[in-house]
């Protein structure tokens, strides 16, 4: 084979690390990660200073090559006492620490000293599921796992005395490889001691209850580090959980409710703080079921919100004037009153209609459209404007017209018409 097509072959990338005890006796076989993407890997001389190619390289797994391991040496600690395991923090976690009777989710890239490309690779999409007492990890990554909390990210030098051993597996694995490790901590859960759930079994509560609060305290734990969607996959599944799970009395029941109010509330908070107004909607729309809407300032306070967002002003307004008589201390909510008038006052709705019925657009209807389509589409704290019911066919030419230039979406829902700045964002 030529230099010129070995240059051009991708690298391995290995299916899920190696079992350290199989190393050690009864030898390995390398297994390809048949996931991993190697259209990133082109020849270098098509992609020099090519800032897409870049991107696009590095979206497929986290981390990024490492020239020197004395270097990186320098930057990082001690996670075990031989200093096996060296560790820096690249982005914070929380919540609990993690033992060995917790299943947890993670991704990682494996890096050799001075190679552009991972030779191990987990992605976001696929994360690895391991329960920390049974997995057969390398001693080095299962180390470095229990150091971390979800939602972190860390860099870890990990030593070949726990990883690949003194021999390593030639070829692809050199004798006394230290490698780089970069792992995120995705999620973390209590491992079920009692096998998996029969939801249609009756008695199953207390065993639902604990694993619910365990995905809600990693959900916080995701939402403390910014990882909002993360956040709301986790109290979807705890929300999940609990409707499927029967319940034995009114005791059971009253816990489960007041579990799906913590739930339900940061599902809301979540929503709004990825700007899908219409799903926090929802989710207070539940909370209104549970008894905890017009009782709770906190819970009215994220529903104005959304209605702010999705421009129904009104209802936000009323929502608002009751959470600040429940809540008069909490600033935020009369800072989020404030921005409710002036976003109202820049984009009303109602200085469209005018009251009469005519074919022709008036020069005043068209300024007013200008107007509210600017100021919409430069409002980030409006997502969707609802515009009147009273437009007659070619006053709604002329608002679908701005919207094309503008780079809006007008959408017919029932007898109103939409404005929305994402193309059915909100369908799941």
């Amino acid at each position: 084979m030529s230099s010129k097509m070995e240059s051009k072959l991708p690298p391995l990338a290995l299916e899920s690390g190696l079992d350290l005890r199989q190393i050690l006796t009864t030898g390995s076989l390398l297994q390809i990660n048949e996931d991993y993407d190697y259209s990133n890997c082109e020849d270098s001389n098509e992609t020099d200073n090519n800032e897409e190619s870049d991107s696009h390289r590095t979206a497929h797994h986290i981390g990024e090559p490492v020239e020197s391991l004395e270097a990186l040496r320098k930057q990082l600690r001690n996670v075990d006492k031989d200093g096996f395991v060296k560790k820096k923090v690249l982005e914070n976690g929380g919540g609990k620490e993690i033992h060995e009777g917790c299943t947890v989710s993670v991704v990682f890239s494996g890096f050799w000293e001075n190679e552009d490309e991972p030779f191990d690779v987990r992605k976001m999409d696929k994360p690895l599921v391991v329960d920390l007492k049974e997995n057969g990890l390398l001693p080095g990554l299962q180390i470095a796992i229990k150091s971390m909390l979800v939602g972190e990210m860390s860099v870890f030098l990990l030593s070949y005395h726990v990883m690949y051993g003194e021999l390593g597996v030639p070829p692809r694995i050199k004798p006394k490889a230290d490698c780089v490790f970069y792992i995120k901590l995705i999620k973390s859960i209590k491992t079920p001691e009692e096998g998996y759930l029969d939801y249609s079994e009756p008695n199953t509560f207390r065993r639902v209850y604990q694993e619910v609060k365990m995905l809600y305290s990693s959900g916080l734990a995701l939402h403390k580090v910014k990882n909002y969607m993360g956040a709301i996959q986790l109290f979807r599944k705890g929300i999940y959980m609990l409707h499927k799970c029967r319940l034995a009395d009114e005791t059971e029941e009253g816990i489960q409710q007041k579990l799906l109010i913590k739930l339900y509330t940061n599902l809301a908070i979540g929503y709004n703080k990825t700007k899908r107004p219409l799903k926090a909607c929802t989710a207070c729309n539940e909370l209104n079921r549970l008894g905890s809407l017009w009782n709770n300032g906190k819970v009215l306070f994220q529903n104005a919100k959304a209605l702010r967002m999705i421009g129904v002003f009104d209802e936000a307004e009323k929502r608002l004037k009751r959470a600040i008589k429940l809540c008069p201390e909490i600033e935020d909510i009369k800072a989020e009153y404030e921005l409710l008038k002036k976003t109202r006052e820049t984009c009303d709705q109602n200085k469209l209609v005018c009251g009469e019925s005519l074919e022709l657009v008036r020069e005043s209807f068209k300024r007013e459209v200008d107007s509210l389509v600017k100021n919409f589409k430069e409002n980030v704290n409006l997502c969707q404007l609802t515009l009147p019911s009273k437009l007659n066919p070619s006053e709604m030419d002329y608002v679908k017209e701005v919207c094309i230039r503008e780079n809006l979406f007008c959408t017919k829902v029932e007898q109103n018409y939409l404005l929305d700045k994402e193309e059915d964002k909100d369908k799941d």
